[in-house]
């Protein structure tokens, strides 16, 4: 009987079905993903699907270091609003003085450069309305060859405030951290954010003690064939970059969030006053600019909105995310959804390009669709 028993549960488990965030990454191509949510009561639920090195016997797991590219924006703006709380930096004040090797850069009128001065104002790269934009987002850019060229970035696309173009506005908000803090953006942000929130796996340069944590990485290409890049770099970075440096674990970025949803404080650890995290939450951008991207493929439609760290939500379409929830991405897949309203944030991570592949992009959705499902019971 005990043995008929056992044979009954064994059938019984053996039949129940996949969940669906299972089913899904065992009929796509996705190498491996770690995903992470917190309700409102505090409750963390994760998933981990595949190996943290491909090809391995392991599962993926919450401690495994990921390149977060651009989620790494969120992290430096915390940082820099720090500076503004402590009265070293305003949001509106010209940077023009503090920053000359910015200020200095010429802004395309047109097909040609102007070389006139322009008011660059901390605001504006926060919020991406300084200009500043990315080759791979400007067909401009892309095309620009000059023979010789003296300045630290691309010319700008267009004179401050006048339009929203993603780019490397929030590398020049690591540059304005280390002039005025004295130090360099890792020391800044392991002294003043990572640090004191417990973040022991965020680096722009990963301890040697930590690297067996990091996962493969590399590309898939067009027949679903996946070509591995070096998992560990072979060298320290010495310029940090605010727009898409650091290294992190999902638990790390979790906690984070967990930060921003608490209004700035974690286990009695505070990084934020709690009107600055509320500010960095509302929208941003002058009235008349709204996110457009010049070369399609982008996270954002052009409804949705900025603030000072992340895109809000505004699309009245959508279905599972309330207007003004946070959230962004990673160049190499990785995800993050931050509702401080009804106390949910959601981390994805996968680790290969090409960015935005639609199915990583869906199993995230799904997995945040759960988070609110979940919210409601």
């Amino acid at each position: 009987m005990k043995k008929l028993l056992l044979l009954f549960v064994f059938l019984s488990c053996s039949q129940q079905k996949e969940s669906p965030l299972q089913s899904y990454f065992s009929t796509h191509n996705i190498p491996a993903a770690f995903m992470s949510s917190v309700d409102k009561g505090g409750k963390i639920s994760s998933y981990a699907f595949g190996p943290s090195r491909w090809g391995g016997k392991d599962t993926v797991n919450g401690d495994n270091i990921f390149r977060i590219y651009s989620m790494t924006k969120a992290i430096a703006s915390v940082g820099v609003m720090q500076l503004v709380e402590k009265g070293l930096l305003t949001l509106d004040a010209p940077l023009n003085s503090l920053m000359p090797e910015m200020d200095s850069i010429p802004v395309f009128d047109g097909a040609t450069l102007s070389y006139r001065h322009d008011t660059i104002t901390l605001r504006h790269l926060l919020t991406h309305t300084s200009g500043f934009g990315y080759r791979f987002t400007s067909a401009k850019l892309a095309a620009f060859h000059p023979e010789k060229w003296i300045y630290k970035d691309d010319p700008r696309l267009f004179k401050s405030g006048r339009g929203w173009h993603y780019g490397t506005s929030t590398d020049w908000v690591g540059r304005v951290i280390e002039k005025v803090s004295g130090k360099d953006l890792e020391t800044y942000l392991r002294d003043h954010v990572t640090g004191p929130l417990g973040m022991t796996s965020t680096w722009f340069n990963v301890p040697a003690n930590l690297q067996d944590n990091i996962v493969t990485i590399g590309t898939r290409d067009t027949t679903g064939h996946f070509t591995e890049y070096p998992r560990v770099p072979d060298k320290p970075v010495t310029e940090f970059s605010a727009g898409g440096g650091l290294f992190g674990s999902p638990n790390d970025y979790l906690r984070f969030l967990r930060c921003m949803l608490n209004k700035g404080e974690l286990e009695g650890v505070r990084v934020l006053k709690a009107e600055t995290v509320s500010l960095m939450l509302k929208d941003n951008l002058p009235k008349d600019v709204s996110l457009h991207y010049e070369i399609s493929g982008g996270l954002a439609d052009s409804t949705d909105r900025w603030g000072l760290a992340w895109a809000l939500e505004a699309n009245p379409a959508e279905k599972i995310r309330p207007a003004g929830t946070a959230y962004w991405a990673g160049a190499a897949n990785s995800f993050y959804t931050l509702d401080v309203e009804n106390g949910i944030a959601v981390v994805y991570f996968s680790n290969f390009f090409p960015m935005n592949d639609s199915e990583a992009y869906e199993l995230y959705r799904l997995m945040e669709g759960e988070a609110y499902e979940r919210s409601k019971r």
